[in-house]
């Protein structure tokens, strides 16, 4: 999926101070035997919770508190929508949306790094390797825009292919663990994708939509899911045939707009899992190339062995299960 500037995603684990000597098959600097942290600090970032006493400049501790985010990471806002990230600071990093109802995450009492070296030992069933293109496991006002965008491409003679819309969250993580602890390009740089989301009765309610797309129909593919409302990465992106829409439920009207006026916290980007206008080191993507190429051809080396984790997946029908296990 992502294939194009896939060394970018790769960036923190040389441009991180003191993680980028690490081998990248080490564990992560929050290491299970770590001492848990303080709670003094965490008591400090929590004293304002009310969204409307944060002020215009609330601190990352005052956020990261109220959206549950842990370990050495940065905490930001994606730089393209008001939605909270979490950046943990581990080898070959993600960036991960919190906060938002549905979404998966760490464990109770886990840290963003623990939860993604977890996954990257957990083993998964053939089920990961299904795709689901319905529409109807759609966000209804995703699937909306999804139709007309589609239409609006076929009275353009734009051709594409509808390539997956939901993604039970045990598939996201396998995509996760590819480039990481399976060898093969990087597909994703997150574990929180809304292809994964769900609705308030935890039925399949995907805000994404993958399509293949010849490249010089990238721009017109773009244009068309502009005009619907949709978002995208851009076609010169590193994951061009991906648009969705987010979800801001878990934040008020008045939260969205402070959120907007922060300045003391990054803002992080999905597309390269660093903060957004980052200077990069001359030769950065040579290096990044090495280390990724390093990594992928070097057996893993995992932390101790856990239970796989194998969740249901949720909303599908029987009709659904049948239609899947015929293709």
């Amino acid at each position: 999926m992502i294939r194009k500037h896939f060394p970018a995603l790769v960036a923190c684990a040389l441009a991180a101070g003191p993680l980028a000597a690490q081998s990248v098959q080490a564990p992560p600097a929050a290491a299970p035997s770590a001492p848990a942290p303080r709670p003094a600090p965490l008591l400090d970032a929590c004293s304002v919770r009310p969204i409307e006493r944060l002020g215009r400049n609330p601190t990352p501790g005052e956020l990261r508190c109220r959206y549950g985010a842990r370990g050495p990471g940065l905490f930001g806002l994606l730089s393209y929508q008001d939605v909270p990230v979490y950046q943990p600071a581990t080898p070959l990093p993600g960036t991960h949306v919190v906060g938002v109802p549905g979404m998966p995450h760490p464990d109770v009492g886990e840290s963003y790094e623990h939860w993604e070296w977890r996954i990257l030992r957990t083993a998964f069933g053939p089920e990961v390797r299904r795709t689901y293109r319905e529409m109807e496991l759609l966000d209804p006002i995703v699937g909306s825009k999804i139709r007309r965008m589609e239409q609006i491409l076929r009275s353009r003679g734009v051709r594409v292919r509808r390539r997956e819309t939901w993604r039970a969250p045990q598939r996201q993580a396998w995509l996760f663990q590819q480039g990481r602890s399976r060898p093969g390009f990087f597909a994703t740089s997150t574990l929180t994708s809304w292809h994964c989301r769900v609705d308030r009765q935890g039925r399949a309610a995907a805000r994404a939509a993958d399509y293949d797309v010849a490249p010089s129909q990238m721009p017109a593919f773009h244009a068309a899911a502009r005009e619907v409302g949709l978002e995208s990465y851009g076609a010169d992106s590193n994951d061009p045939g991906h648009v969705y829409l987010p979800d801001t439920d878990a934040a008020a009207g008045l939260e969205l707009a402070v959120l907007r006026l922060i300045p003391r916290v990054p803002h992080v980007t999905l597309a390269t899992g660093r903060p957004d206008g980052e200077p990069q080191p001359p030769g950065a993507s040579s290096r990044w190339w090495q280390q990724e190429q390093a990594f992928v051809a070097s057996p893993f080396s995992p932390l101790p062995a856990t239970d796989p984790v194998r969740p249901q997946l949720p909303g599908l029908t029987q009709r659904h299960r049948d239609t899947e296990e015929q293709r």
